[in-house]
């Protein structure tokens, strides 16, 4: 049925036979209606804007009762009840001895944080006169026995149970898992803890199904498993689910992970009437499980080419090599190159290596003090794996080779290396021009040995390099073009 005018809420408000009274989070009263006024004998004008303790001045426990009331309900969140407060108030004839009935309710702003506080009070201070009067008649014709005293008892009884709801509340609110009460087979938010909001990126839950508070899940497969447990009324526990979810206000939808339990809630008749949520983020884990599972199918890749290039090396050394001692040494040499660059990459949390560094290794035995016999001139330049071992290896030949015989077989030989970076129709990519001078005069070879095949070969088909070798009578020269991603 559709109203032919809107409601006149603050008419409804000041309406209502019983009183009630609204404050701020700061409890500085910002709303009452007629029957709280009438009951408090104040006005409007002398209460709006006043510090409530200011407005109704008490000290001692009544003080103490209801500030504490008012904190539980503006910092927790939760409804707050005091059956009985007695509470001085200020009347026609001076200060009064009253007693009142209070409810305390959270009232929430649209970004589920607690705004204002209601407080509904009844007074009750003729109910405990004539409470008094009929304890005192009972007492007299029973010989002696205390109405008032079972009327204490039940009221200690009543702040028993409230203190044991509070605290579970609280154990409730703060535990570090996630946790909601939804109830109904659509699912309607009755509670949810911090953790659980600050998870749905701070929305507004309470009183909205799962679908209307959290929209990004009604693909996914956990409305289906919440609605399984409310039918069947069998509990499900799942581990490392995947969930997308839009996990900050106004944020873009993410991947997480998470440990998720889902249980019914019966009521007294044991029939199902909710169900319960509880669960924990674990999206760091599955990340970290994921990386070390990569790092382990690498790992197998790298041992898989290492074993596959020292059987090349060894094949081809064993080809190029005229006598026994000539293939141990050679076979030596470049294993150990290779186990040189292997050892950097390991120190290296990135895996990488530079090509200075490759560079050095190999050259710097060869270096003199002025820095005249090896020039190296290039920006830093970091290699992955996959590219600085066939790298490393062909330094290696190109200086065992030109300590052999080429510039640095003899003393005035030099050696100059520069290097870039360049744009390809690949990418990124490294220039590098290798440059010896002063040494024998060189003849091109009349044989593949295991250097020309790694340069013509390895680094060509391996990692798409570029490589044009010329020996100028002059000094051998050589210049390659290396992608940086190589391919595998």
């Amino acid at each position: 049925m559709k109203l032919d005018t809107e409601l006149d809420f603050q008419a409804i408000f000041n309406s209502l036979p019983s009183p009630f009274m609204v404050m701020n989070v700061n409890f500085e009263i910002v709303a009452m209606n007629q029957a709280y006024l009438d009951v408090t004998m104040r006005t409007r004008e002398s209460l709006i804007g006043a510090y409530v303790f200011k407005a109704f001045p008490a000290e001692g426990e009544s003080r103490r009762l209801l500030q504490d009331s008012f904190e539980r309900v503006r910092d927790q969140g939760i409804v707050d009840v005091l059956p009985v407060l007695p509470y001085p108030i200020l009347g026609k004839g001076g200060l009064e001895e009253r007693s009142w009935s209070c409810t305390h309710v959270p009232i929430l702003d649209k970004d589920g944080k607690v705004a204002y506080v209601l407080q509904s009070t009844q007074d009750i201070s003729q109910l405990r006169q004539s409470t008094d009067l009929v304890s005192r008649s009972e007492a007299a014709a029973s010989g002696g026995a205390d109405v008032s005293h079972r009327l204490g008892m039940v009221q200690a009884l009543n702040q028993t149970l409230l203190a044991t709801a509070h605290h579970l509340n609280r154990i409730f609110m703060d535990a570090p898992n996630f946790m909601c009460v939804l109830q109904g087979p659509d699912h309607v938010f009755e509670m949810a803890n911090f953790a659980f909001r600050e998870f749905a990126g701070g929305r507004d839950l309470i009183g909205k199904t799962m679908r209307e508070a959290l929209p990004e899940i009604a693909n996914q497969e956990y409305l289906d498993i919440i609605g399984d447990v409310y039918r069947t009324g069998k509990p499900f526990v799942g581990r490392k689910m995947r969930i997308l979810l839009q996990n900050k206000p106004s944020g873009e939808i993410a991947e997480y992970f998470i440990d998720f339990v889902c249980q019914p809630v019966t009521d007294p008749n044991g029939e199902v009437s909710g169900t319960y949520v509880e669960g924990n983020e674990v999206t760091d884990h599955v990340r970290a499980e994921q990386r070390q599972a990569l790092l382990i199918r690498e790992l197998h890749h790298r041992v898989r080419n290492t074993l596959a290039t020292v059987q090349g090396v060894m094949n081809t050394t064993a080809k190029s090599s005229a006598t026994i001692e000539e293939f141990q040494d050679a076979f030596a040499g470049r294993i150990s190159s290779l186990a040189k660059t292997h050892a950097v990459m390991t120190d290296e949390l990135a895996q990488s290596v530079s090509f200075l560094h490759l560079l050095n290794q190999e050259l710097s035995p060869f270096s003199d003090d002025q820095g005249l016999r090896i020039r190296l001139v290039g920006p830093s330049v970091d290699l992955p794996s996959q590219i600085a071992v066939p790298l490393g290896m062909a330094v290696h030949e190109l200086t065992t080779n030109a300590a052999k015989h080429g510039a640095l077989s003899k003393e005035e030989g030099r050696i100059e290396v520069y290097w870039t970076l360049i744009d390809t129709d690949r990418g990124s990519a490294l220039l590098c021009e290798w440059k010896e001078q002063d040494g024998p005069l060189v003849i091109q070879p009349s044989r593949e040995g295991f250097g020309s095949m790694l340069l013509n070969r390895v680094l060509s088909q391996q990692i798409r390099a570029d490589v044009k070798a010329c020996f100028d009578p002059e000094g051998f020269r050589l210049r390659m073009i290396v992608p940086l991603q190589a391919e595998r």
